[in-house]
């Protein structure tokens, strides 16, 4: 029996299988040439390799996704985008790209404004995971109006709608709801749907074992922050300044703006009212 243990416990993280013919992408039915698995097989083989990060990673969306799930559906965006944040940032809030990409979705600070954020000397709504998700959402149904083909639509979001209605491939996707993909598509795509089958997965599997999170934390939102400095607001919820100021990263000083309505979150077992 001792040897049995040591056996499973030795077992890799990602038990290698063969990725299937076709994904479902909002109504895209994605089928995937035989060219293409060896990238999306060793895509997903790397995303398996460390079961510490697996078990950080799962942790974050389930405390995320519950937040930015409603806003995607609410704007008829596929829940599967939600895998493009973990994809494009890890769910860091303060990530910064290369490009100075920032924050959950990796905006730029003029898409960023364009897309309805705030992003000034007092607050970077980048950083903001409902602000930030709402502007994903608006990038993504403003593109697919023109694109018609939700994969189109997220390869956009890596080389801009201008790039991709020039992209022969992505313009043959358009109003199409069966598409293929192969190992000339582009890196980003293929990427995504490692992910999204993946961390799919990855959740399936915890659903079959009956495997529960223990004191998971939710995303508590407080809407009465206007104007406040966040001292005023850590002893009003009866929280911690350094909490605060670590889960909101957007408030790029102490003090919270008047010119519209902020709302502070904060990670908690219990609501503050």
């Amino acid at each position: 029996m001792k040897s049995l243990w040591i056996l499973l416990f030795c077992l890799p993280v990602f038990a290698k299988t063969e990725f299937p013919d076709s994904l479902l992408i909002g109504n895209v039915k994605v089928f995937i040439h035989p060219s293409a698995k060896s990238i999306l097989e060793s895509e997903q083989k790397r995303l398996g390799s460390s079961k510490k990060f697996v078990e950080g990673m799962k942790e974050k969306m389930r405390f995320y996704f519950p937040v930015m799930e409603p806003l995607l559906q609410s704007a008829g965006i596929p829940t599967e985008f939600k895998y493009l944040s973990v994809q494009e940032s890890g769910l860091n809030p303060i990530a910064v790209s290369s490009s100075q990409a920032v924050g959950y979705w990796q905006f730029k600070a003029g898409t960023a404004t364009d897309v309805g954020m705030k992003v000034n000397a007092y607050v970077d709504e980048r950083k903001h995971i409902i602000e930030a998700t709402k502007g994903a959402a608006n990038y993504f149904t403003r593109n697919n109006r023109v694109l018609n083909n939700w994969v189109g639509t997220l390869l956009s979001y890596r080389i801009g709608l201008g790039t991709a209605k020039k992209t022969p491939y992505v313009m043959d996707w358009v109003g199409k709801s069966d598409i293929q993909v192969d190992s000339s598509t582009d890196w980003y795509v293929l990427r995504f749907l490692a992910y999204q089958k993946f961390w799919a997965d990855e959740f399936k599997k915890d659903d079959s074992l009956g495997i529960q999170p223990v004191n998971q934390a939710k995303l508590i939102c407080y809407d009465n922050s206007c104007g406040k400095n966040l001292y005023e607001i850590a002893d009003e919820l009866n929280v911690s300044y350094d909490d605060l100021k670590k889960y909101n990263p957007w408030i790029l000083n102490d003090y919270v703006p008047s010119d519209k309505n902020y709302i502070i979150y904060h990670p908690s077992t219990v609501t503050f009212f």
